[in-house]
């Protein structure tokens, strides 16, 4: 049973989460059949004891999980569901395993591995990168035997290349930065070491695209600070996925619930966006209206009043430059640019705008900080964003980006 209590009277505390959504009707990734899935994904806070949320969210049907475990420092062991070795995950539900007696340290690796015996489509998801066996039971498997790499489209106009599994980011930091994730892995949490602070950035593409990682790799081990990802590419903040792109999640508000005030812990807020309310209507989704900035603005106040009364501490991030296509179209950019305005004088600003803009032109990236398609931050931007969260957040480092 799910308590926020584990069985010593500690706290469980997420150290790692993603945000899934529904990739039933994508071609991203090929069903699972007799196959082992395993994802690597770090710590940002340690304790004594882990347990794993998995999630069906978007099934048709139960996924069966023929045994499962829990890896750190190179020692896997076994998990259980219910004291079962195997279970089902039911459709539009998640289950969480039970606790396992594994010592993790802020900045390890935490390695799950999935045994899925049965044919089951890739229907919920999220994250960049994850490994795929060859046939076969291979949990806790040393060295793990690759069927292959598991690419993922990410941007919200599906011109992102693709990411593939163990695609390192060029060493100048040019590169795409690629996070790690996987199919039906929602959340990693610890007890046993309390944090003093989780926080949760909720956003789209430059988010998922892992800031929050770095932010927290920044910070020094002892910080005792969390910070967790649940951005989805090409989300918004107020309408949910257009038809044909279902991956890119419901809105920030229909979701904020389970993705915000249901990671374990949390006591801050921080609220980064891209341009995707008013880059997609008239592009990708021609049903969608073109939102004014007083409806922006409504939506963002919402999710900062929601927040505020479950007792987070919010911020709000500016919105990072457009890509290049939509600068053809001055509404859009004056949207951008009315909106940053807002944030700004909120009081809860954190200027991701400012951060990895160009200095002689700010309606573009800074080419330093700007990826291949000159839209999202590459590795170095998304360290910037991160060294700015950390510093808007009062939060030290003695750390180095690496």
């Amino acid at each position: 049973m799910d308590t926020s209590i584990d069985a010593h009277d500690e706290p469980w505390q997420a150290t790692w989460t993603q945000a899934v959504s529904d990739f039933r009707g994508e071609d991203d990734e090929l069903p699972f059949d007799d196959v082992t899935v395993r994802m690597t994904v770090p710590a940002s806070i340690g304790g004594r004891r882990v347990r794993v949320e998995l999630s069906n969210a978007y099934g048709d049907s139960p996924v069966r999980v023929g045994r499962a475990a829990v890896g750190v420092g190179g020692r896997f062991v076994d998990v259980t569901f219910g004291g079962q070795v195997t279970t089902q995950l039911p459709p539009g539900r998640s289950t969480w395993t039970d606790p396992v007696e594994v010592v993790v340290e802020h900045g390890d690796d935490v390695v799950v591995d999935l045994y899925l015996p049965d044919p089951t489509p890739y229907a919920t998801a999220g994250g960049f990168r994850f490994d795929r066996s060859l046939p076969g039971d291979r949990v806790g498997a040393d060295p793990f035997p690759l069927e292959g790499s598991a690419p993922q489209e990410v941007d919200e106009a599906r011109e992102f290349p693709a990411a593939n599994t163990g695609t390192a980011p060029e060493p100048d930091g040019a590169g795409w930065s690629l996070p790690a994730g996987g199919p039906f892995l929602r959340a990693i949490e610890v007890a046993g070491a309390p944090a003093r602070a989780v926080v949760v950035a909720l956003g789209g593409s430059s988010t998922a695209m892992g800031w929050p990682q770095y932010a927290a790799a920044h910070l020094p081990a002892d910080a005792g600070v969390a910070v967790v990802n649940r951005g989805i590419s090409g989300n918004r903040v107020r309408v949910d996925a257009p038809p044909g792109h279902p991956s890119w999640g419901r809105s920030g508000l229909s979701r904020f619930d389970d993705d915000v005030l249901g990671t374990r812990g949390a006591t801050h807020l921080v609220v980064a966006f891209n341009s995707n309310d008013w880059g997609v209507p008239g592009r990708v989704d021609a049903t969608a209206p073109m939102p004014t900035v007083p409806h922006l603005i409504d939506g963002y106040a919402e999710l900062v009043a929601r927040a505020e009364d479950a007792g987070l501490r919010v911020l709000l991030a500016t919105v990072t430059p457009l890509s290049p296509e939509l600068l053809a179209d001055p509404e859009r950019e004056r949207i951008r640019v009315e909106l940053n305005d807002w944030i700004r004088s909120s009081g809860r600003c954190v200027d991701f705008d400012a951060e990895i803009r160009s200095a002689t032109d700010p309606s573009r990236l800074e080419p330093a900080y700007a990826a291949p398609d000159s839209t999202h931050p590459n590795v170095n931007g998304e360290k910037r964003l991160a060294r700015a969260l950390i510093a808007a957040l009062g939060l030290s480092s003695d750390s180095h980006d690496g």
